[in-house]
């Protein structure tokens, strides 16, 4: 019997109450029953966990978008528009862009495992939308409240909202947009079915329009949308030009889209409301003819019925409604409905801010009410950009970069997958998709709030490592986000990597893991009772209280580790015997650099050896291949491969007598990169900044060596040099290249690098504290108090001023420049706030 056959009669048994859906084990990802159910602790945390995350609002390009972690299912958006005149649809919402005139445009209060808060301030529609998405306890099910207010001297504005979901996945039966027989047995083995419950009618609905459907992948489910209260206030006319163009009544209209274009949602409204208005212009005549809110309703002139269903609403005034999306394996009193929506949120948003006010206690002096709703939108708004992806990419395995040549390529694709992936966006209106080199920062701030969430999208990550051991370093899965990025950037190479800060949180996690056992032994193995006893409410920390479900885990993916880790040190060596640089071949040259830029780096035009050369070696590469190198060891350790350990042990005290035997110059007192003059001899290549500081970023600078220490904070605290009023600049001011050309990494400020200073100043100054003299401690602990605070209070007032956190921050000015909602790295200020006033 075919599964989906199966899961279709369960379901069915299920809706109509013969089968307690609490008995029943189900896969959220492959849609099969688990027969013979595997007791293992793993298994139990990942059902637990995956229902707790199955839905969300994953689809972050968008104001408001929701699927499942499924990879052909159910996708949901919402768009809007002021109806007030003819030109003033040219400011349709639907993707989050960068050029939008939004004061605010962020999640304020919100968790991926229970839901939350989105806030919209849109200064060209005049309103505040106010977007409220809950879930049922077993995550199966949701609902969203959306509620509009206009602004002030806009009080009877007229907006028009767009609900839309569409089913995607493989369909037999479709025929020129239409079911064959929508009520014949089906085979649901691909997408299934989704469709209107209500009598189609072209003049509109009253009430609640619903909508069923079922899918392999979620079952038998119910999507309804109501009206509103009766405070809701529809735009009124003398007289309708058509009768199906009542503003007073919702308007239905569906079409069959294929598998890839659900997405273009928006696209595919306009052009059926331009053939909608071309045909009521040849019927009627004149354009001035219409008020606008009738004008803008789209019609359903070719009576289609597809897998792609629109629910348009239009509004004046202020105004709310209700979208519900039940699964008939939602227990009946978990069910999300209209009557319980308004108390689900309240419970959801009480539950977030205790659950916020738990993990982050801002010290003196952020601890004040302003700065706990600072911090909120933050952490809530670095959750919100929890995106699921699934698609293929485009690889060029074929071309070979010359080692001659540092000019540009222009890689040519293949398309490879699909592949999906569980991961955070740098800012949801400009980079909505992944970069391996932010994942990292993205989940430091989570921790402690959620570890098991860390765990999770550290697993889909490493679940990309191919068959060779590479990772690409942009995640573009799929054509919508092809969609949003320049051509010349789409391509992905294997000869490029990417700092590789996952790693670096990953043994954070097995430290954490490590020191809980140590530190709460009574709570590990099951301290919550076991497995069985767990809810919703654990979620966060069992891998803490269950180290073994981090351990299964580990033991699984250490051979892909390694191969990565292989694969990363192979493909960026560096010359050293060719150079005379002596027997230690720990040196490394990032791949793919043009005299201008090195993408692979993270720190894009950053100043490097001119004229570039292949006998360069970088100092910030070596140090990410020490954290690596570091990393792998305690994975190695943890999982028993001796052998491993001892020769990775080596490699690591390699790479650090490298850092200062090949990169520290005595002459200009700071860690450089390295390269060659026209004899061939060994040049530094010093550009004081952020690059000069990645011995001790990373930790790598031994702890004794406090000669080197102390140049180094000299460095941080001369404002010639480094520090501003806002936190320290990329690029010396003294350097010749400071503030020049594209001035990406050339001057502002980065929240990411000033995060890792605070934490190297707080731990050299207790570790190195036994040898340092006192006036190098006075030295760290001004440094460290200083910074902290400039940077907080910098961001802070940024984000008051603006709306928004960003990308960087001008060095001279502390003005907000770059991508706006960078809630990626940028996040990394909510730990800044927790950190202790003074070390």
């Amino acid at each position: 019997m075919r599964y989906g056959l199966l899961y279709l009669v369960v379901s069915l048994f299920v809706f109509v109450g013969l089968v307690n859906s609490d008995s029943i084990e189900f896969d959220v990802y492959s849609g099969e029953d688990q027969v013979e159910v595997d007791d293992s602790l793993s298994y139990k945390y990942d059902q637990l966990s995956n229902n707790s995350l199955l839905w969300g609002p994953y689809r972050t390009a968008l104001y408001f978008g929701i699927r499942p972690r499924i990879p052909r299912s159910l996708l949901s958006g919402l768009m809007w528009f002021n109806a007030d005149g003819y030109n003033t649809i040219g400011d349709f919402r639907h993707f989050y862009e960068q050029g939008d005139n939004m004061g605010k445009a962020n999640w304020v209060q919100y968790d991926p495992r229970i839901g939350g808060r989105q806030v919209i301030t849109d200064n060209d529609c005049h309103i505040d939308i106010t977007i409220d998405f809950v879930k049922s306890n077993d995550g199966r099910s949701w609902g969203v409240k959306v509620k509009s207010t206009p602004h002030a001297g806009y009080e009877n504005i007229k907006t028009s909202f767009v609900w839309y979901s569409g089913l995607e996945g493989k369909r037999d039966d479709v025929q020129d947009g239409q079911f064959e027989d929508p009520e014949a047995e089906v085979d649901i083995s691909g997408a299934g079915y989704f469709r209107l419950d209500n009598e189609k009618d072209v003049k509109g609905h009253e009430g609640t329009v619903k909508f069923s459907g079922i899918s392999d992948g979620l079952g038998l489910f119910e999507l309804e949308i109501n009206d509103g209260p009766k405070s809701n206030k529809h735009p009124v006319s003398k007289y309708l030009v058509d009768p199906e163009l009542d503003p007073k009544k919702s308007h239905h209209y569906s079409l069959n889209v294929p598998d890839d274009n659900v997405w273009k949602a928006k696209d595919i409204f306009m052009t059926m409301l331009q053939d909608s208005i071309q045909d009521l212009l040849t019927k009627h005549g004149e354009l001035d003819k219409f008020p606008p809110e009738q004008l803008f309703i789209m019609r359903d002139i070719q009576n289609f019925e597809g897998n792609l269903h629109y629910i348009q609403k239009m509004y004046q005034g202020s105004a709310e409604f209700d979208i519900i999306f039940n699964n008939a394996l939602t227990p009946q009193d978990d069910k999300i409905t209209f009557d319980n929506i308004k108390d689900k949120i309240k419970t959801t948003l009480s539950s977030f801010d205790s659950k916020f006010e738990k993990h982050f206690s801002p010290s003196k002096p952020f601890n004040k009410k302003k700065y706990n709703t600072f911090g909120k939108e933050i952490v809530s708004g670095l959750l919100g950009g929890l995106s699921y992806f699934y698609g293929d990419h485009l690889v060029d395995r074929e071309t070979v970069f010359d080692e001659d040549s540092f000019e540009s390529y222009e890689l040519k694709g293949q398309t490879e997958g699909p592949y999906e992936l569980f991961t955070f966006v740098p800012s949801r209106p400009f980079f909505p998709r992944g970069f391996y080199w932010d994942e990292g920062f993205h989940l430091l701030p989570l921790l402690e709030y959620d570890s098991d969430l860390v765990l999770e999208v550290v697993k889909s990550w490493f679940n990309l490592i191919d068959d060779e051991g590479w990772i690409a370093r942009e995640q573009i899965l799929g054509p919508e986000l092809r969609s949003r990025v320049p051509e010349q950037f789409q391509v992905q190479s294997p000869e490029i990597v990417n700092p590789p800060t996952l790693m670096l949180v990953f043994s954070s996690l097995l430290e954490k893991s490590r020191a809980f056992q140590v530190d709460e032994p009574a709570k590990a193995k099951g301290g919550y009772g076991g497995m069985e006893s767990f809810n919703q409410e654990d979620l966060g920390s069992i891998i803490m209280n269950n180290p073994e479900v981090l351990t299964n885990f580990t033991k699984q993916i250490y051979p892909k580790l390694k191969l990565h880790y292989d694969k990363f040190r192979s493909t960026q060596q560096g010359y050293v015997e060719e150079f005379d640089r002596g027997t230690n071949l720990e040196a490394y040259r990032w791949r793919g650099r043009t005299s201008t830029h090195s993408l692979a780096s993270g720190l894009d035009d950053y100043p490097r050896a001119l004229p570039a050369d292949i006998a360069e070696l970088n100092v910030d590469l070596l140090s990410w291949i020490g954290v690596m190198t570091r990393s792998i060891k305690l994975v190695a350790e943890l999982v028993g491969y001796e052998d491993d350990y001892k020769q990775l042990a080596e490699i690591e005290l390699n790479i650090i007598k490298n850092l200062n035997d090949l990169h520290w110059s005595e002459e200009h007192k700071t860690y450089c990169d390295l390269s060659v003059n026209e004899d061939d001899e060994n040049v530094y290549v010093c550009h004081k900044g952020y690059i000069s500081l990645f011995p001790f970023l990373t930790k790598l600078m031994p702890i004794e060596d406090v000669d080197k220490l102390e140049h180094l904070v000299d460095m941080i605290l001369d404002p010639e040099e480094l520090w501003t009023d806002f936190g320290l600049r990329s690029l010396s001011k003294s350097d010749k290249y400071y503030g020049t050309a594209e001035n990406y990494w050339r001057s502002p400020i980065w929240i990411n690098i000033n995060y890792l200073v605070l934490d190297s100043l707080q731990y050299y100054k207790a570790e190195s504290s036994y040898k340092a003299s006192k006036s190098l401690l006075d030295k760290l602990g001004k440094a460290y108090s200083q910074l902290r605070v400039n940077l907080v209070d910098n961001i802070f007032k940024q984000w008051q001023k603006t709306g928004f956190v960003w990308e960087q921050y001008d060095d001279t000015t502390g003005e907000a420049k770059g991508a706006k909602n960078f809630l990626g790295w940028t996040s990394t200020v909510a730990l800044m706030m927790n950190m202790p006033e003074k070390i």
